[in-house]
C-alpha cells in the first residue's frame, strides 16, 4: 500500500469516529491530498495552511472547511481526553483564572463568557486535533473513561481559580 492508501485506511478505522466526524475528516484529508498542510505550533495553535502556504481560517465554523463539532462543544472536556488532548484544561486552568481576576477587578460575573468562547474554539478546531491525533496515532481512551478523567481534569484545571477566589473575595 502506498502513503495515500495507508493514510486513508487509519482515517476510516477509528472505531470511535462517527459518521459526521468521518466527512470532516475525509474534508480535511482530501484538502491535504491537494497540498494543504496541517501541523500544530506549540502546544495550542493549529496551523492549517492551503497549498500558497497562505493560513486558513478554522476559528469561524462558517469559514473551516471541516466544520464545527457540536458534540466538542458541549463535551469539549471529554473529547479532549479521549484523545489526549490535555491543551484544553491547561486553557480552562487560565480562562477561569482570568476571569475571576476581571471578576474582581469590574466587580462583575463573566464567568460563562470565557468557557463558551473556550468550547466555540475547540469546537471549531476539534476535526483538526482528531485528525493530527489519528496521524500521530495516538491510543484513544474509552469515552465512558473520557468523561470520568474530564470532570477530574476540569476540578484540577479550576483550582488555581478557586484559589484567586478565595484571596480575592470574589464569589
Amino acid at each position: 500500500m502506498d502513503n495515500q492508501s495507508i493514510r486513508c485506511f487509519a482515517l476510516k478505522n477509528q472505531p470511535s469516529v462517527s459518521p459526521p466526524m468521518q466527512k470532516r475528516l475525509d474534508i480535511i484529508d482530501s484538502l491535504i491530498q491537494q497540498g494543504y498542510t496541517l501541523k500544530r505550533n506549540n502546544w495550542f495553535d493549529i496551523q492549517f495552511k492551503n497549498s500558497s502556504g497562505i493560513r486558513v481560517n478554522i476559528f469561524l465554523p462558517w469559514r473551516s472547511p471541516s466544520g464545527f463539532s457540536w458534540i466538542a462543544f458541549w463535551f469539549a472536556g471529554v473529547v479532549c481526553c479521549q484523545i489526549r488532548e490535555w491543551s484544553y484544561f491547561y486553557w480552562l486552568a487560565i480562562v477561569t483564572s482570568l476571569d475571576v481576576i476581571f471578576a474582581s477587578l469590574f466587580n462583575s460575573d463573566s464567568n460563562n463568557f470565557a468557557g463558551f468562547v473556550l468550547s466555540l474554539i475547540y469546537a471549531s478546531w476539534f476535526p483538526y486535533m482528531r485528525y493530527l491525533a489519528i496521524e500521530e496515532e495516538r491510543k484513544e481512551f474509552p469515552v465512558l473513561n473520557s468523561f470520568f478523567m474530564a470532570i477530574g481534569l476540569t476540578f484540577v484545571a479550576i483550582i488555581p481559580a478557586v484559589i484567586l477566589a478565595a484571596v480575592l473575595g470574589v464569589d
